[in-house]
């Protein structure tokens, strides 16, 4: 879980996710939320819901641009006091 994280909170992909990220985040943290920004709009969903969202949205005719983990809920992480030393790291390092 941590691991998987970390890869996206990180300089190399700065909060970005790609489908094998987005599918393990869904298994093992479905309920952070994710933005997904389509062509026509921003949608933020929990990760369990992020793929019927993309699925309802292209059936519309709206492609989906990027899925990211949004700064808010960053800095929500790193207030928070569940969230592991290391992620807070990760995430104070892509802001500096």
């Amino acid at each position: 879980m941590i691991k998987t994280l970390l890869k996206i909170i990180s300089k190399e992909q700065f909060c970005f996710m790609d489908a094998n990220d987005l599918s393990t985040l869904e298994a093992e943290m479905p309920n952070l939320p994710v933005l997904l920004r389509f062509g026509s709009c921003r949608k933020q969903v929990d990760a369990y819901r992020a793929k019927t969202e993309i699925e309802n949205q292209e059936a519309y005719g709206t492609h989906l641009r990027d899925v990211s983990i949004s700064s808010q809920v960053l800095t929500e992480m790193a207030q928070s006091p569940f969230v592991p030393l290391s992620v807070k790291e990760a995430i104070e390092s892509i802001r500096a």
